[in-house]
């Protein structure tokens, strides 16, 4: 097999709560982006890093060993260019690797300030001249727009020398690469709405019925539903054609998914590269990927436009955001932790634990903790299993866990 250099794994976070819960992640990802609170980012409504944040986060991600790319992709207003430049400055001075962008002005305040940047999928980069043009301007990647098939792909990488990233995990847009007016148009054209400023309100997930001129329904059956309503991206069964295609970055969508979602999808994307490259990648190992890949948020799965345009096979029409038979129920609270125990107890109020079976803990203060049960106990007893809890028959057990757990945080049972 010829040697190609090995894709970037680049992932999303959304904040603090990632790495304190998911502290794997770090040694999956090769690199990471994120937003800032400051607004400039397509992920607005995403739990974004403070400013006074960013050096600390830097920090930890170089002192992985890995890179960190800021994004600052919104179209631009007049009223901001002052704040623009200062978040560039910053991310600058912090050591941020690249921005991540694709209006001019964040362009070229970038370049005057001496920071290398990243073009963004906004900018809906679909040919070879256009990736020749901000070459010749001076980004150091181009991030393809999600409508070209891997021909396309490998034409421009092969008459380019422009690194190219790609998305090959999470939510498809139904517009041209996220370039969406829907919107903001049916907020009453407010651009606090606005799709090209963060702030979808993903009118492209709900139902609608398609109504003729005078106002009768047509009761056709593509256009029914949530006809509008594409399914995830998922290219973990392709690994291989990727890689031999050139792309230098593979990227993984989701900074509004919860830290499990970026956590076992990176696992398994590191698992797919490496494996292709010490040559045990095989449609068994892709079997179990799609297996776990199910189990955190999805839309269903499809391979977008790689090798064919989108058909209606791949719109979810039903279900409105996740399908994955896994989901969180709520149990109870934790109402102690025992530091030297290492323990919490909880008052569980509905539902069933038993040993094996995996918690999320969270609270509002950003706290976010998953495990799996190793031990119970009820009225210092060791069990196996508690009691089927429901009305107002609650009960307090303890359980062993590895960290120190905030007092009043929401226990869920993470059960299909």
């Amino acid at each position: 097999m010829a040697i190609i250099q090995k894709p970037e794994l680049l992932a999303p976070l959304n904040n603090w709560k990632t790495f304190e819960s998911q502290p794997n992640i770090l040694d999956n990802a090769d690199a990471f982006y994120f937003g800032l609170q400051t607004n400039f980012s397509m992920r607005d409504r995403a739990d974004n890093f403070a400013l006074e944040d960013l050096d600390k986060l830097v920090k930890k991600i170089h002192d992985a060993g890995k890179k960190c790319y800021l994004a600052t992709n919104i179209l631009i207003y007049n009223t901001e260019l002052v704040e623009l430049h200062q978040t560039i400055q910053l991310a600058k001075d912090s050591g941020v690797d690249a921005i991540i962008c694709h209006d001019m002005a964040a362009i070229m305040i970038a370049k005057q300030i001496g920071i290398p940047f990243h073009i963004s999928t906004q900018a809906n980069i679909s040919n070879k001249i256009s990736a020749k043009f901000f070459e010749t301007l001076g980004a150091k990647r181009i991030i393809l727009a999600r409508e070209l098939d891997l021909d396309d792909i490998k034409e421009i990488i092969s008459e380019t020398s422009i690194p190219v990233e790609t998305f090959v995990h999470g939510a498809m847009c139904t517009a041209v690469s996220g370039r969406c007016y829907l919107s903001a148009e049916l907020m009453g054209n407010k651009p606090e709405f606005s799709a090209n400023r963060g702030k979808c309100v993903q009118p492209c997930r709900r139902y609608y019925t398609l109504l003729g001129e005078e106002g009768e329904k047509i009761d056709y059956e593509p256009f029914s539903g949530m006809f509008f309503n594409a399914k995830d991206l998922c290219m973990i069964g392709h690994i291989p054609e990727l890689i031999k295609a050139g792309i230098s970055s593979f990227k993984i969508e989701g900074r509004m998914r919860d830290p499990i979602y970026a956590a076992e999808v990176v696992a398994c994307y590191r698992e797919a590269i490496d494996s292709y490259y010490d040559e045990t990648y095989s449609q068994e190992k892709v079997d179990n990927w799609l297996e776990e890949l199910a189990k955190v948020f999805n839309r269903g799965f499809h391979t977008g436009f790689y090798f064919s345009k989108p058909k209606i096979d791949d719109i979810e029409r039903s279900v409105r955001g996740n399908v994955s038979k896994w989901h969180r129920k709520w149990v109870g609270k934790v109402v102690n932790y025992y530091r030297k125990a290492q323990a919490i107890e909880i008052e569980l109020y509905n539902g069933q634990l038993q040993n094996g079976q995996e918690l999320i803990i969270e609270n509002k203060a950003n706290y976010y903790y998953n495990f799996r049960i190793t031990s119970l106990k009820m009225d210092d007893k060791t069990i196996e299993k508690t009691p089927v809890i429901e009305g107002k028959n609650h009960v307090f057990v303890g359980i062993k866990v590895k960290k120190q757990v905030p007092i009043n945080s929401d226990v869920y049972l993470f059960k299909v």
